[in-house]
């Protein structure tokens, strides 16, 4: 029997490797920007990066990681390019309205705003702690991966991870306190 060696062009590797990786790019990406245009546009940015980055990417001890560090770059630059196009002023347009209590519209609009204030307060902490919180927290990675794909040890990347939370629990205190207050009626 002969045994031949394939060798596949970078083009067919960078293929493979984000068919491979494909839907957890698009889910991450999602989680960060919520909507389908930017989201579009975060995921052909994360594709061009990762294309112009490849060698970089295949020959990483963790592509998958670095992959997903790349997403969630792209996405936080999608959301600050629109947060730059719309700036807050629409914010305070949802105050002048006093919807019904009892309307589940009024509930899907209240997690909505929570989800965006999270987003927002885990764009102010530091891209590293971002990084390593968005990793852990909605995809569960190993402190080990984590470490790997912000290019940090173990421990450093738990120390990012803790100071992370610690950060998001000061700046949405106030909604747990909400909510508190709304489950005691």
């Amino acid at each position: 029997m002969r045994w031949e060696i394939v060798l596949r062009t970078e083009e067919q590797q960078f293929e493979c490797l984000i068919r491979f990786n494909e839907e957890q790019m698009i889910r991450t990406i999602w989680r960060i920007v919520r909507d389908p245009e930017d989201a579009k546009d975060a995921l052909q940015e994360a594709l061009a990066t990762i294309w112009k980055r490849f060698r970089r990417v295949n020959g990483h001890a963790n592509p998958r990681a670095l992959i997903l560090r790349i997403c969630i770059n792209a996405a936080y630059d999608v959301m600050r390019r629109r947060a730059r196009r719309i700036g807050d002023a629409d914010a305070g347009m949802a105050a002048d309205c006093a919807p019904d209590p009892a309307d589940p519209i009024r509930d899907r609009l209240a997690r909505q705003e929570q989800q965006e204030e999270i987003l927002r307060a885990i764009r102010r902490l530091s891209s590293k702690q971002a990084q390593a919180v968005l990793l852990r927290i909605l995809h569960g990675e190993s402190y080990a991966v984590i470490g790997e794909a912000l290019g940090c040890t173990e421990a450093t990347a738990r120390t990012h991870v803790k100071r992370a939370r610690s950060c998001l629990a000061k700046q949405l205190s106030h909604l747990t306190q909400n909510r508190i207050k709304e489950e005691s009626r």
